[in-house]
């Protein structure tokens, strides 16, 4: 006997678009609450130029599965694997431009759980994406664990390897073609992307000594599997505690006005910390320095860089072909849309936002019938 519950068919397409990317995911929960969307095993189709599959810091397992403590602890880059432990997504196809390397094109099966050792969640996939942030464990330290398929394409005009695009779309395809429902997920910074710590107090080269201070040596990808787990777990801790001694130094700084005093962890890099602190106020003298931000753009280095390119009209057009020719190739509608603007953070550029949206919402009113709109951005102001 079928003991699945109803779905109920939705008249209409709805698209929800939001300012900041983890604002859609109450949009995913409210349908599933309402039997449009099924209550677990979800497949995300994820159009962005960031992963956004890390894990809060400060995200207890337990609060995963209290919404109201859940939503007030996501942020833009980790708001889909808290879903996943949850039990929403099981399936995350993210489809990335050229321009984005935080994982590299192909299919991983990984698990997320809660880390019996430290109360947090943890997954097992080997990518640096999850080792630099000190997020990769055991199988054997997990509980309350949940399979996750992730599959990531890279959408661009000529692929360097035809053959791997095929098989990779062929992947989706069959993914898609296996679910009744999907999520269909735009972020506008996949068709242009900014970097916005770039230009953070660009006149004392604040970029560069942060990605000295806080680039990450990846694992060697040719290590036999044994010993790439024994150094993933090493580095990985590594990784963690040198974060750890850099947010207390960079929080120091927020009431002191240099680190003479300075008497917390992290004692080994007081010194450069010291000299980068010199440069930034030698060329900021009469401002006051966000240094909680400083520490924000130094963790966005892991063994790459955040994606920043800047699209020509001509390349966001190009983008919004190949987004077309794509669902072509799925062939089959989502249940609902969300859309992420991503402007306000400076993600997407601002002066490109309405001219991207206006073309992502032609070309799903083109391709969908009876869409709806949801402006959730607006009705919040």
């Amino acid at each position: 006997m079928d003991r699945k519950p109803r779905l109920r068919t939705l008249k209409d397409l709805p698209i929800y678009i939001e300012e900041d990317h983890h604002e859609v995911l109450p949009h995913i929960f409210k349908n599933i609450g309402a039997k449009h969307l099924p209550l677990e095993n979800n497949t995300l189709v994820h159009f962005d130029s960031h992963p956004d599959m890390l894990i809060p810091k400060d995200l207890l397992p337990e609060e995963a599965f209290d919404k109201f403590k859940l939503f007030q602890k996501l942020s833009i880059e980790n708001w889909i694997l808290p879903g996943a432990f949850v039990g929403v997504f099981s399936t995350i196809v993210w489809v990335c431009p050229p321009w984005s390397h935080q994982i590299a094109p192909g299919e991983y099966e990984f698990q997320i759980g809660r880390n019996k050792l430290s109360n947090t969640l943890a997954v097992t996939c080997l990518e640096s994406y999850y080792i630099s942030e000190g997020l990769f464990t055991i199988r054997s330290n997990l509980d309350h664990v949940k399979d996750i398929k992730l599959i990531v394409i890279k959408l661009e005009e000529s692929p360097e390897s035809q053959t791997e695009f095929k098989d990779q779309l062929m992947r989706v395809q069959e993914q898609i073609a296996e679910v009744d429902h999907f999520i269909l997920d735009i972020d506008l910074d996949f068709f242009s992307t900014l970097n916005p710590f770039v230009t953070l107090y660009s006149e004392a080269g604040l970029y560069q000594k942060l990605k000295d201070l806080y680039t990450f040596n990846p694992v060697p990808q040719n290590l036999e599997y044994s010993a790439k787990i024994e150094m993933a777990l090493k580095v990985g801790d590594e990784r963690r505690e040198t974060l750890d001694k850099l947010e207390s130094i960079f929080s120091y700084l927020t009431t002191e006005e240099n680190l003479t005093m300075y008497e917390g962890p992290g004692s080994d890099l007081v010194g450069p910390v010291s000299m980068l602190v010199d440069s930034v106020r030698k060329h900021y003298p009469r401002q006051e320095i966000d240094w909680a931000l400083v520490h924000d753009a130094g963790t966005t280095f892991d063994d790459s860089e955040l994606p920043h390119h800047i699209s020509s009209q001509a390349e966001i057009q190009t983008m919004l072909r190949l987004t077309e020719q794509f669902l072509d190739w799925l062939d089959k509608a989502p249940t609902i849309v969300t859309i992420s603007r991503s402007s306000c953070d400076d993600y997407c550029p601002q002066d490109q936002v309405e001219n991207i949206q206006m073309g992502v919402l032609t070309l799903l009113k083109m391709k969908f019938r009876n869409v709806t709109e949801h402006y959730c951005y607006k009705e919040e102001n």
